[in-house]
């Protein structure tokens, strides 16, 4: 094999043991939904809790799902999720969670183009940071990430409204 081939050869193997890696965490993750009004106290409670390590099946993460609403086909917030969103600033800014850094996931639905679909979900993430740092959160604890429609929900049909969502994710 040539040190070209070889060389192609390693970055697919890498990227598909990240590939590996990235669904092993998915599948190792705790999925919280708030019902009900989303305030600071859910929050908290759904992300601060450390799970007890020495436990064989212990998750690796821990996320909050919200449904983070935007203007049709853009990444501005609407009124009702900047409410959301504050009430997020606020569960951050708790003395339990000062300094836990966070992903904020973008995910849309499978309507549409693939990569226009993970470029807005990317956009959408950044608007979220955005809006976050806005409210006092320094942006080095907040982790943006556009997955598209790369990460759906099973239990739901890849079209549904539910799998347009932003999720908080804190990782041990």
């Amino acid at each position: 094999m040539s040190g070209r081939a070889a060389a192609v050869a390693a970055a697919v193997a890498a990227v598909a043991a990240a590939g590996a890696a990235a669904d092993t965490a998915a599948q190792s993750r705790v999925r919280r939904s708030i019902d009900g009004p989303v305030t600071r106290e859910s929050i908290v409670r759904s992300l601060a809790v450390v799970p007890d390590a020495g436990t064989r099946d212990a998750p690796a993460e821990v996320s909050v799902m919200l449904s983070i609403g935007f203007d049709f086909d853009s990444a501005r917030l609407t009124a009702a999720s900047m409410r959301d969103l504050d009430r997020v600033a606020e569960a951050l800014a708790d003395r339990r969670m000062v300094g836990v850094p966070v992903t904020l996931e973008g995910h849309t639905d499978a309507t549409g183009d693939a990569r226009y679909n993970l470029a807005l979900s990317q956009r959408r993430a950044d608007a979220v940071v955005d809006y976050l740092v806005g409210r006092g959160i320094a942006r080095g604890r907040l982790r943006p990430v556009g997955y598209g429609e790369d990460r759906l929900l099973p239990a739901h049909a890849p079209d549904d409204d539910r799998q347009r969502r932003v999720e908080i994710v804190r990782t041990f």
